[in-house]
């Protein structure tokens, strides 16, 4: 695997980790009884991402890095449907596309 690929899987998983942590840090107003536990758990991914896009950034010039990183967006947005029952809208389904239509020409051009 070139250090490019590897640049982008990095960022990818970054974008899945930033999805657990938007995640967390909602079941955190959505359960104030274990609020703390929760936002102590979004933080918690906040940091590993951090860990994790650092290196990326070794590999990959930053405009890349920060482009791919948009995807965050997606899986945000699917793990919403997923584990919060939430309803997307046509509108951001569209939206989310191009996104990752984007994200495509970019990489595709790293």
């Amino acid at each position: 695997m070139s250090a490019t690929a590897l640049g982008v899987v990095l960022v990818l998983l970054c974008t899945i980790i930033e999805g657990f942590a938007q995640i967390f840090l909602k079941f955190s107003v959505m359960r104030p009884t274990a609020r703390a536990a929760w936002i102590a758990a979004g933080v918690s991914f906040y940091i590993v991402e951090v860990a994790v896009y650092t290196n990326a950034l070794r590999l990959l010039a930053v405009s890349t890095a920060f482009a791919i990183s948009s995807l965050s967006f997606v899986t945000v947005a699917l793990f919403a449907i997923w584990l919060l029952r939430e309803r997307v809208t046509p509108v951001r389904w569209v939206g989310i596309a191009l996104i990752v239509i984007g994200v495509g020409l970019i990489v595709a051009y790293a």
